[in-house]
């Protein structure tokens, strides 16, 4: 395929609803800095144009090449969140952060693409053969448990959850049995009491106070409490762009990164909040057609699964927003703050559109 050729195939306006999206992020970090690009909205833009671009790279790149090279980028990543485990910076009491002098990076980030990559290169690799337990469960459970459980030792426990709910998904779509399912939910609920011993003492505590949202409103809960006060005074049609009193006062924490949504549903209300939710249902329903019209297994199980994490975050970050989700520090795609989630996303888009450009090619004999 030449380069016309691609730029002809390329799905121009699903990419412009991607960075329509991005946009209205901006547009919020703009807002929370009393109407300054510095020092978040610019080099957001920055980010977004570096995300488009490798969009396009990871969208030219012949489906063949990312079927055949998805382990060797998986131990690449796991060994970039070694390195950050034990050698990087620890910054608020976590080591996520990678330093390469030029930027940073969260590996963690990445590895949520590329573990849904390589399962999908397992099951597809497995699927016309005979296979016994070994192959169809054990095998790529430890793929997916290894990034899992050096992502929640950072700590990064929310995305960990993500890589976990969304190899699960590959599960899923690769016919694993219902009665697996089954016996993995009661065998992790027995686990419960060994998982709580393992969480860090302010991931216990968010979780507590979850459970009792009206206690430690100035505390523990504060973050929750002028989140719900910040959506609740946009009302309809919110306050105006800028005018968000909550955010401009600096009463909402975290409000460029986790929370965000609140910022939107303060200055733009129940219809920006539902404007934000009609485009990214078009954006994952419009995701979900492009790989389920790519004509091999890999790409349909990749693509089907990185909406169900992209559609996961969505759920998590407005849950936490909202309240009905502890805080486990999920990002809104495309909306907030930071440069690897940004981009991951967009490269996970990038190869979701490749599956679809090169459709026509066999990956069986690879």
């Amino acid at each position: 395929m030449n380069i016309f050729s691609l730029v002809y195939k390329i799905n121009w306006l699903f990419i412009f609803l991607l960075i329509l999206v991005s946009s209205i992020g901006v547009g919020l970090l703009y807002s929370i800095a009393g109407g300054e690009w510095n020092p978040w909205a610019l080099n957001q833009i920055i980010r977004i144009l570096i995300g488009v671009l490798l969009l396009l790279f990871a969208a030219s790149i012949n489906i063949k090449i990312w079927y055949k090279n998805s382990y060797y980028i998986y131990f690449f990543c796991i060994f970039l969140i070694l390195i950050t485990l034990f050698f990087s910076r620890e910054i608020s009491g976590a080591t996520r952060w990678l330093d390469l002098y030029f930027f940073s990076m969260q590996p963690a980030e990445i590895l949520k693409i590329f573990v849904i990559l390589t399962l999908a290169k397992y099951f597809h690799s497995i699927k016309l053969q005979s296979f016994d337990i070994k192959h169809r469960i054990l095998f790529p459970l430890l793929i997916l448990l290894l990034p899992v459980t050096l992502v929640f030792k950072q700590p990064d426990l929310g995305t960990a959850l993500i890589i976990f709910f969304s190899g699960i998904v590959v599960f899923f779509l690769a016919g694993v049995k219902a009665k697996v399912f089954l016996g993995a939910g009661i065998l992790g609920t027995i686990s419960m009491p060994v998982l709580w011993s393992f969480l860090k003492d302010y991931q216990k505590s968010r979780i507590i106070n979850f459970l009792d949202q009206q206690s430690d409103v100035l505390g523990a809960n504060y973050h929750i409490t002028q989140s719900k006060i910040s959506l609740g005074s946009g009302g309809l049609f919110g306050k105006g762009f800028l005018q968000g009193t909550q955010s401009h006062l600096s009463f909402v924490p975290e409000m460029q990164t986790d929370f965000i949504f609140s910022v939107l549903g303060e200055e733009f209300g129940f219809f920006g909040i539902f404007m934000l939710f009609i485009i990214y249902a078009i954006i994952m329903f419009w995701a979900i057609r492009i790989c389920l019209n790519s004509r091999n297994y890999f790409s349909k199980i990749f693509g089907i699964s990185f909406i169900s994490s992209f559609f996961l975050s969505i759920f998590v970050n407005v849950g936490m927003v909202i309240g009905i989700i502890p805080v486990v520090g999920v990002p809104l795609p495309l909306c907030s703050y930071g440069g690897s989630a940004m981009i991951s996303y967009f490269i996970g888009f990038g190869i979701l559109l490749s599956g679809y450009n090169f459709r026509d090619n066999k990956l069986e004999n690879i």
